[in-house]
């Protein structure tokens, strides 16, 4: 459905969606081709949420992505924080398995109180566990998208200029005449023209 024109199925599904509170965010066109402007790819939220959205032209389809944002979100932020784990392999299960096995259970066994034999159990268990699984600390190093090169960056931004002249141009010369690339979601076709 495009959402710049007020049409019927527009008609019925905008009361619709205001029974949920909810409302689409997307008025401007997010897909250009052959002089035509539509806008049919769409977000919908709730109406209490303030949020800005904007155009993003990838130049990998002619369909641009939107991008929006939500305020008065809360977003976990990441951290450099030190993780602290539990070094657990096979050779430490091994060795706490070969002291389980040489524990002498004997002082649970000869307790008549249900509640102190369980605390001896678990206090032996625990020491042995502990002895055996040494907490080691981590420090996480976050490295976001590390294959992202200034480079790459260059290189996107000057694909993203040629796109939109061959897409809002006419002209012959920003075409190309004897092969035509067609990119549709995640599939790219090269087709020869006669």
């Amino acid at each position: 459905m495009n959402y710049l024109e007020n049409g019927k199925k527009r008609q019925q599904l905008d009361p619709l969606l205001q029974t949920y509170n909810i409302k689409g965010t997307v008025w401007f066109p997010a897909r250009k081709i052959n002089g035509s402007s539509t806008a049919i790819d769409n977000i919908f939220i709730t109406k209490t949420t303030n949020h800005t959205i904007s155009l993003h032209i990838n130049g990998l389809s002619d369909h641009d992505a939107q991008i929006l944002e939500i305020e008065n979100t809360i977003v976990k932020k990441l951290s450099n924080n030190i993780f602290i784990r539990r070094d657990i392999n096979d050779q430490s299960i091994q060795t706490f398995n070969l002291l389980l096995s040489y524990e002498n259970w004997e002082e649970v066994f000869m307790e008549d109180d249900a509640n102190i034999s369980f605390n001896k159990f678990l206090n032996i268990y625990l020491r042995i566990f502990q002895a055996c699984f040494t907490k080691k600390c981590i420090n996480p190093k976050i490295v976001l998208k590390p294959w992202l090169t200034k480079g790459i960056k260059i290189s996107c931004k000057r694909k993203r200029k040629l796109y939109l002249r061959t897409r809002d141009s006419n002209e012959k010369k920003y075409k190309i005449s004897d092969v035509w690339l067609t990119v549709h979601r995640n599939s790219v076709w090269i087709r020869k023209t006669n």
